[in-house]
């Protein structure tokens, strides 16, 4: 059974509260990923950015330099703990509809998992299912 923690993207990719969204843009880019968790003066993670709330800024054509991660973050993070089977991301993702979920290991944050991801190894196991068949 493949497990939550088994396919995260463990490192943790951050930006502060304060960062206007260009600064945003540019750490996703850096690190090659499609969202960011926010984190307060005290380090402590206190939301998310993704590259959607960011293509929503730009096609309505805001102001971005006056535009803070606090202004466009997710404050309500959904988790799922590292050691739940994949199913148990897959639920939470068909029931809530959001595209990541925060892995956490004794209740701490320690990396993402994104929607496609699951989507697929879950195609990937129903193929080498059916082929053994």
């Amino acid at each position: 059974m493949v497990s939550v923690g088994d396919v995260a993207r463990r490192r943790l990719v951050t930006c502060r509260v304060n960062d206007d969204v260009p600064a945003i843009a540019s750490i996703m880019v850096d690190a090659e990923v499609g969202s960011v968790f926010v984190e307060d003066q005290a380090g402590r993670i206190v939301g998310l950015v993704t590259d959607g709330s960011i293509f929503r800024l730009v096609a309505q054509r805001k102001p971005l330099e006056d535009i803070k991660a606090e202004d466009i973050m997710v404050r309500e993070i959904r988790t799922v703990d590292g050691k739940a089977p994949l199913s148990e991301a897959w639920r939470i993702f068909q029931e809530t509809g959001i595209k990541r979920l925060a892995v956490t290991e004794e209740g701490r944050i320690v990396g993402v998992l994104s929607r496609k991801v699951v989507q697929r190894i879950m195609k990937y196991e129903k193929a080498v299912s059916l082929a053994r068949s």
